[in-house]
């Protein structure tokens, strides 16, 4: 029966479709090993809280989504190995996660006597069963028959003696009743031929309830993400497949790109091999991943919402479905900035996720439950952490459909309301990619940020200070990121002396004496040497330390002796008091009980004399003595600052005088501000490029 079955099952099952390529490839050439979640995620119990603790503390410098709850991180096993298990297993996993290419693995691997060799193995798409199976009843010992074209006694004794591995691809494809009879028809032929191994995949959480399957003889399991490792081999084999000879090269460009910081948030999408794929296909045909990562965001969205089932030709018949992909995609963007607006804005409980979609369909909460998992089930953008706890699968897609969401110009205000939350980032540079023209809407952002520092009068003479001292240093950069040097180098600036000087001192002892030590000397050596030590670490705090102003750092790390002191805008004798206070640290080379000595008696009166030199040289002030809120405020700014300047380098259509116009006028107090209004304006008049600005 194996032998004869053989040629069909390799010809059915042994190729794929590819996605973003016109034909189908061999499953050998691109299949990469399934990883198994033996615990179902949804079905695991867990506060809200403590998924969000997760989220932001285990989690925060990747972003991700899909680890969340996950903070003791799931044993993986391998998707063929579960199968020696000789269970029957419920398989789920999010659309495009693979359970469709898994079940093409094991019928292929049985077929060549490399898995289960002592079974028959058969897969069977149940949307087609659901066609094809009403003229037997959905009874699949009769289908099982005919397809096998066995007489009744020889499948009987097939199935009795457990000679068979009945896989059944899409259980969340067949609805209505139909549907219900087909999934009655599954548990009973589990129930009657106990020795038959029933593999079964479904999308996450479609079935009504996971442990009515578990109480059935099936062990459900969850298909994993994919991990770094998975995700290299699949790209590997993708390139290698569509670009024949030039793979290996092209696969190595994806990589080196691919892991740039820039591209952290595609890295985050790129879990499952339906998205994958499209970033491959993307990469092949561009050689990047778009001048504007928003458009691969956008065709990630287009091929979950409409395009993965379209194509496979699946229909479904329920209010969901009924909607325009722009419908949804108004309501996914309405969803998505309704948590996001909110301090904890990740995970929804699914009351809240299920009032929100009820506000915007205008229906009942029975019907809003249904669309949840219909949105769920269908593209799997909202998935079910823990059980009815959410969120949207990929922070990446939740932060484009609130960029969305603002696209209507009158919601613009409202949305830079958010300017100085730094988790609003991204959304600021996803909208700035999505404008067709850019210029208001950036020139909107910097009014809205120089009015977060305008009413607080110390903070105005502080960037009053920190713009003089910029228009004296000489420097190719520019003035405003000379501007963001002092301000961000002296906005929290304290120097406590004698703290300082402790501070080199534990240093040193931690050297010298500590377990971790790296000298390996006597104790009495040890001592001698620790006013070496302390000496030469006061030279190197002292260049970190006084580095805020970029042109005195020069001076000092040449030991006041290089021409680089001659770049300073003051006179000779303070020159020469610079070099003859630094003159007066102990020589090393002197010995040791000088330098002890010295460190004991002097150290703390030489600081002072250096920081009162400095201060009048540079008028540079260390006390600026800032409230709690002063503080919070100034990181507001700076960090709202930050974004603009992102947004500004990122690839929007802006004019070129609009960029130059924000660039120039970055951190400026508003005194000066106002003096840049009119030659801003009339320069813009006169080029005529523009409008005038909106002051």
């Amino acid at each position: 029966m194996r032998s004869r079955l053989y040629a069909d099952i390799q010809s059915l099952h042994g190729i794929i479709p590819l996605w973003g390529v016109d034909h189908w490839v061999p499953l050998g050439d691109l299949f990469v090993d399934v990883n198994i979640l033996e615990q179902v995620s949804s079905n695991r119990r867990a506060e809200l809280d403590d998924l969000w603790q997760d989220f932001t503390t285990g989690n925060s410098s990747y972003r991700s989504l899909d680890r969340i709850g996950l903070g003791k991180e799931q044993q993986r096993v391998s998707g063929l190995a579960v199968l020696e298990r000789n269970t029957n297993l419920m398989v789920v996993g999010k659309p495009g996660s693979g359970k469709t290419t898994y079940m093409q693995r094991i019928v292929t691997e049985c077929n060549e006597g490399k898995l289960q060799a002592q079974r028959i193995p058969v897969l069977i798409k149940l949307r087609e069963f659901l066609d094809e199976g009403c003229k037997y009843d959905y009874d699949l010992k009769q289908f099982l028959g005919q397809h096998w074209q066995m007489i009744n006694a020889d499948i009987e004794l097939v199935l009795n003696q457990g000679r068979a591995l009945v896989l059944l691809d899409g259980l969340d494809e067949v609805e209505g009743e139909a549907g219900k009879q087909i999934v009655k028809e599954i548990k009973r032929f589990a129930r009657i031929y106990p020795q038959v191994q029933v593999v079964v995949t479904c999308r996450t959480q479609t079935l009504p309830d996971l442990f009515d399957w578990q109480s059935k003889r099936f062990t459900c399991v969850e298909v994993a993400d994919f991990n770094e490792v998975q995700m290299r081999a699949f790209a590997v084999h993708w390139f290698g497949t569509v670009c024949a000879d030039a793979g290996e090269r092209q696969a190595q460009e994806f990589f080196e790109q691919l892991f740039r910081e820039v591209n952290k948030p595609i890295r985050e999408l790129v879990i499952t091999p339906i998205l994958l794929s499209l970033t491959c296909a993307v990469f092949q045909q561009t050689g990047k991943f778009y001048s504007k990562r928003s458009k691969l965001y956008q065709e990630g969205l287009e091929l979950l919402l409409e395009q993965w089932d379209e194509k496979r030709g699946i229909e479904r018949d329920e209010i969901y479905w009924k909607l325009s992909v722009g419908r949804k995609l108004e309501l996914m963007s309405y969803v998505a900035v309704k948590k996001f607006e909110q301090q904890q804005y990740v995970l929804f409980e699914q009351e809240e996720l299920e009032a929100y979609i009820g506000e915007f369909l205008g229906i009942e909460r029975r019907d809003s439950r249904a669309v949840l998992r219909a949105i769920e089930s269908q593209h799997g953008l909202l998935i079910e952490r823990a059980q009815k706890v959410w969120s949207f699968s990929h922070l990446t897609f939740q932060e484009y459909l609130v960029a969305t969401w603002f696209s209507e110009q009158e919601r613009w205000q409202h949305l830079l309301n958010y300017i100085k939350e730094k988790k609003w980032r991204e959304v600021f540079l996803i909208k700035t990619e999505q404008l067709i023209n850019v210029d208001h809407f950036l020139r909107l952002m910097k009014l809205k940020i120089d009015d977060l520092a305008k009413n607080d009068k110390k903070i105005q003479s502080f960037l009053s200070w920190a713009n003089k001292q910029a228009s004296n240093v000489n420097s190719n950069y520019k003035i405003s990121a000379v501007r963001a040097l002092y301000f961000s180098r002296f906005r929290n600036i304290e120097i406590d002396i004698q703290k300082f000087l402790q501070h080199i001192e534990y240093g040193v002892n931690q050297g010298i004496f500590g377990t971790n030590s790296p000298f390996d000397f006597r104790d009495s050596v040890q001592e001698s040497i620790k006013s070496i030590f302390l000496i030469t670490a006061l030279k190197t705090e002292i260049y970190i330390l006084f580095n805020h102003d970029i042109l005195l750092f020069s001076s000092i790390e040449n030991n006041f002796i290089s021409s680089d002191i001659f770049a300073l805008n003051i006179d000779i004798p303070l020159q020469r008091k610079l070099k003859s206070i630094y003159n007066e640290i102990p020589d090393t080379n002197l010995g040791a009980l000088l330098c002890e000595q010295w460190w004991a008696t002097d150290a703390k009166l030489w600081m002072e004399q250096l920081n009162q030199i400095i201060s009048e040289i540079r008028n540079i002030s260390y006390q600026w003595n800032f409230s709690s809120t002063q503080i919070e405020n100034l990181q507001f700014y700076y960090d709202a600052n930050k974004i603009l300047i992102d947004c500004l380098n990122s690839d929007c259509n802006i004019g070129f005088y609009v960029k130059e116009e924000i660039s120039n006028t970055l951190l400026l107090p508003l005194i000066e501000l106002e003096k840049t209004k009119d030659g801003i304006v009339e320069q813009e008049v006169k080029q005529n490029k523009i409008d005038q600005p909106d002051y």
